[in-house]
């Protein structure tokens, strides 16, 4: 499975719902501030790079439809982000900084490439995966819906609500960074987990560690990396190399 570079990142999605490979798209909420890129930056904090000559805020529902030059919107230079919702398109990313909170009043609905730089905090009732991914370190405020690709990288994802991870998802982990998920509420699990390690490093045989840990479980993965066993419990799932 392809990763993607930290430098990648996310698209936000057009406010009409599509149908793409017999796929029904959820319905997108309408958009009162759009990406425009109009200062030929790829800054968040820029106002001409928006629709409205203005950074969104609070009451705004905001769409990135298209990319700056460098393929992503970048929000690391903006201290503190407060949305209304943010809809995600194909092709498109948007990174999130270290030491940033982002807040989102609803939802983040994303197609495209989200990055999480170095324990930033990003909060949202839900981050709704449809396709695309997620990468990097830190907190999930809220609940996350795996459709798609979510790889904790050089440390964990921390999801304070439900993660839920539908039959077309994938959580890739770096078994040498022990990389982990840690969900505060249920993990409903389904999907691919793919376990990835240093070919020139590689584990004991044997050893073993926690990959995610929860409150409650409900379902498996229905494929795993072969070379790994795991181990569901009531509150966690371990992970061995074989």
């Amino acid at each position: 499975m392809k990763t993607y570079k930290a430098g990648t990142f996310l698209r936000v999605v057009a406010v009409l719902a599509v149908a793409v490979a017999g796929c029904k798209l959820a319905q997108a909420q309408s958009c009162n501030v759009e990406w425009t890129g109009n200062a030929g930056t790829d800054a968040w904090g820029t106002a001409q790079n928006w629709s409205t000559h203005e950074v969104p805020g609070p009451a705004s529902d905001v769409c990135i439809l298209t990319a700056p030059s460098t393929g992503s919107v970048d929000t690391t230079g903006t201290p503190s982000i407060s949305v209304h919702s943010i809809q995600v398109g194909k092709g498109v990313g948007l990174a999130f900084g270290a030491g940033q909170t982002a807040s989102i009043a609803t939802t983040l609905t994303s197609q495209g490439y989200l990055t999480i730089f170095n324990g930033g905090t990003v909060s949202a009732t839900l981050i709704d995966m449809l396709s695309g991914s997620l990468v990097g370190s830190g907190t999930i405020e809220g609940s996350l819906t795996n459709n798609g690709y979510v790889s904790p990288q050089a440390g964990s994802f921390t999801v304070t609500g439900n993660y839920t991870q539908l039959s077309g998802g994938e959580l890739s982990l770096q078994y040498w960074g022990a990389s982990a998920l840690f969900v505060g509420g249920n993990a409903s699990l389904s999907g691919i987990l793919q376990v990835s390690v240093n070919p020139k490093r590689p584990p004991k045989k044997g050893s073993s560690y926690t990959i995610m840990t929860f409150n409650s479980l409900n379902g498996e993965f229905t494929s795993v990396s072969s070379g790994f066993f795991l181990k569901y419990s009531a509150n966690n799932i371990v992970v061995t190399y074989q």
